[in-house]
């Protein structure tokens, strides 16, 4: 008899807390922007220079700055980095090969990850890869699931 008057306690439980509205969401509000270049060349502090050329050298730094107003602790961001003008794939002479076309092929990148403002900021930093390209670029960063800033740059 126990053993039923804890079950039904449990299921009620569980059943409430399923039914139990959302709690509400602090809003995230971008309050500015800045995509640019960091230099590391002074050992006491690293500067942001905004600009949209990132010179193309190895282990240059370079990203965004993005100003925000929330109560959060923590912000999920994600940023997706698209390579303008990748190379399209000439289909197949096979018998799929009439059927598929890759001419819309494109190379991209994305990163998930959970940032804390720092003086009501939040920071992304990239730098260029040995075997990483010129060219333009476009990123994208999504805060909270939210489309937050595009950027459009070049690397040359």
């Amino acid at each position: 008899m126990m053993r039923k008057a804890l079950l039904v306690v449990g299921v009620l439980i569980t059943a409430s807390a399923v039914a139990a509205p959302e709690r509400s969401v602090a809003p995230v509000e971008i309050v500015a922007a800045e995509f640019g270049v960091f230099d590391a060349s002074d050992a006491r502090a690293t500067s942001f220079v905004p600009t949209r050329i990132v010179p193309h050298q190895v282990g240059q730094r370079y990203g965004w700055i993005i100003e925000v107003r929330s109560q959060r602790r923590s912000l999920s961001v994600r940023e997706e980095y698209l390579l303008a003008g990748a190379e399209s794939a000439k289909p197949d002479s096979g018998p799929l090969g009439e059927v598929l076309d890759f001419s819309q092929q494109r190379r991209n990148q994305v990163s998930q990850r959970q940032l804390v403002p720092v003086d009501g900021a939040i920071y992304g930093e990239w730098a260029i890869g040995p075997n990483e390209p010129a060219g333009r670029r476009h990123l994208r960063v999504v805060i909270e699931d939210q489309v937050a800033v595009s950027f459009e740059y070049e690397v040359k």
